[in-house]
Formats: C-alpha cells, sequence, structure tokens
C-alpha cells in the first residue's frame, strides 16, 4: 500500500500529476481542486494517496493534498455506486469539510452538482454517511446562514473573479464563502473578499 508520495512534481495532465520519487515517476488521479494548487514542475510535493487495484483498469493511484479529503475519499468509495473516479469527482466540487456539512444537512442539490453524480446517488451518500462524518469533518465558514443564502452562481463568479486576480482557487473560494451575503452579486462578493485576503 502506497500511503503517501514526497517527491519533485514532473508535470500535471488534466486529470493527474506526476511525481518523481527516487527516480521513478509516479502517476496519481487529482481533483482538478488540488491540481490547481500544486507547486510547480520542479518543486518538491507530498500527496496523500490511495492505491486502487482492479482487474480492468489495474493499478491506479488516487491523490490528495490534504490528509483530511483522502479520510472523505475512503468514507465515499464504501458507498455502493460511489468508484474512485466519482469520489475525486465529488472532492473537486465539495472538499471534504464542505461535502461533510451537505452530508449532515441532508443537502443532496450540494452534492448531485458533482460530475457523475445524481439526485439519487447523493442522497443514497447523505443516508450511508450521515452518522460517519464527525464534526470536525464540517466546515465552520459553511455555517452561517450567509453562506448557505448566497447565490451560487454569483458566488462562483466572485471565486472566478478573484483567480483571474492571481489568487489561488483555494483561497478564493475560502474568502468569497465567508464574504457572501444574500443577494449580493459577484462583484459585491469579490471586492467584500479582498477582507479576507
Amino acid at each position: 500500500m502506497i500511503a503517501f508520495l514526497r517527491g519533485e512534481l514532473y508535470g500535471t495532465t488534466d486529470n493527474s500529476a506526476i511525481v518523481e520519487c527516487n527516480g521513478v515517476g509516479y502517476e496519481v488521479t487529482m481533483s482538478g481542486n488540488d491540481l490547481e494548487n500544486l507547486p510547480d514542475p520542479g518543486e518538491n510535493v507530498i500527496i496523500h494517496t490511495y492505491m486502487n487495484v482492479n482487474e480492468n483498469t489495474g493499478v491506479n493511484l488516487f491523490g490528495f493534498l490534504e490528509r483530511e479529503d483522502l479520510a472523505m475519499f475512503k468514507q465515499l468509495i464504501t458507498v455502493s455506486g460511489v468508484g474512485p473516479k466519482v469520489a475525486v469527482g465529488i472532492l473537486g466540487t465539495l472538499p471534504s469539510k464542505e461535502l461533510g456539512y451537505a452530508i449532515v444537512t441532508d443537502n443532496a442539490k450540494a452534492i448531485s452538482k458533482a460530475p457523475g453524480v445524481g439526485n439519487k446517488l447523493a442522497s443514497k451518500i447523505i443516508l450511508e454517511l450521515k452518522d460517519k462524518v464527525f464534526p470536525s469533518e464540517i466546515a465552520p465558514e459553511t455555517v452561517p446562514e450567509k453562506t448557505e443564502a448566497a447565490d451560487s452562481q454569483e458566488l462562483a463568479g466572485a471565486i472566478d473573479g478573484l483567480v483571474m486576480l492571481g489568487y489561488s482557487k483555494k483561497d478564493a473560494e475560502k474568502a468569497a464563502r465567508k464574504a457572501a451575503k444574500p443577494d449580493m452579486t459577484a462583484e459585491q462578493i469579490l471586492n467584500a473578499a479582498f477582507a479576507y485576503l
């Protein structure tokens, strides 16, 4: 079992990173969010991994920058109908703490926004994992009603705007969610988010 990789980032593809460890290049499937937050090629990186063995696809590594995301990934793949690729897609849409909050609040709509996840599967994830999600896995910033009530399209627009200004997607999402209030436009959220950056 390969628990993690520590080495030099060789490069990335659309859905994976290649990490060189002792002269061997390991290809690791990762979410879009994690790929965007990787350092530049040539720099060192630590990726927490899960090794999946499948008779059709062989051996595949799935990786995460945060151990919390790996832990949630392992929970997700215990749900019938959620394979490793779907689980990575879910965590690319909702980081582990936001996913944990969606699960305990029965928010199937939020989970169903992930690729390959419909309302039926989202509801199944909630049903099977609700008693397994701990308070530490829930994002405090998702609790206030101001972020819950913010328009998702306006919020996404603000996040995209911050990314275009040079902020990492992770920092942009965190700041925008904290700044968002009901009925705010993307521009208003973006301007308010600077206070959290």
